[in-house]
C-alpha cells in the first residue's frame, strides 16, 4: 500500500472514529414491558463512567447488587430516582436503590442486560480475525 492510499485509509477510518465518539456520547432508549407489573418502562443506555460504577459495586449480601444499580440508574420513565425519594421518605425503603425491589428478580437481570445491551457493553456483533495473504 503506498503513501497515498495509506493517507485515505487513515481519513476514512478518523472520519469512522469522529462519528462514532459522537454516537457514544448520545444517549439511546428503549421501551420495555414488565409482566409482573403490566406496565412499560423506557430505559436509556449508561454513560462509560455509569457502567465503570456499576462494575465496582460489591455486595455480598446481595450478589445482584451491580444489576439493581445499573436498573435504578437506567430506568427513567417512570422516574425511579423520583420514586426512591418518595418511598425512602415513607419509610418503604432504607437506601435508594431498593426501589429497584418492585421488579421481580428476572426481570431486575434482565432489564439490566437490556441496559447493556444498548450501552454497548455486550452484544451480537462480533470481532472476527482477518488473514492476510502475503504477495
Amino acid at each position: 500500500m503506498d503513501s497515498k492510499e495509506k493517507d485515505k485509509v487513515f481519513q476514512s477510518f478518523a472520519a469512522k472514529a469522529v462519528k462514532r465518539l459522537q454516537e457514544r456520547k448520545t444517549r439511546k432508549y428503549e421501551t420495555l414491558h414488565i409482566p409482573s407489573l403490566d406496565e412499560n418502562i423506557k430505559i436509556q443506555s449508561l454513560l462509560y463512567p455509569e457502567i465503570v460504577e456499576c462494575t465496582e459495586i460489591e455486595d455480598e449480601n446481595d450478589p445482584n447488587a451491580a444489576d439493581k444499580y445499573a436498573v435504578y440508574l437506567a430506568v427513567v420513565e417512570p422516574d425511579l430516582k423520583q420514586l426512591a425519594v418518595e418511598l425512602k421518605d415513607q419509610k418503604e425503603i432504607r437506601e435508594y436503590t431498593e426501589v429497584v425491589d418492585i421488579f421481580e428478580m428476572s426481570e431486575i437481570s434482565q432489564i439490566a442486560m437490556e441496559v447493556m445491551k444498548i450501552s454497548g457493553v455486550t452484544g451480537d456483533r462480533k470481532v472476527t480475525v482477518v488473514s492476510e495473504l502475503k504477495n
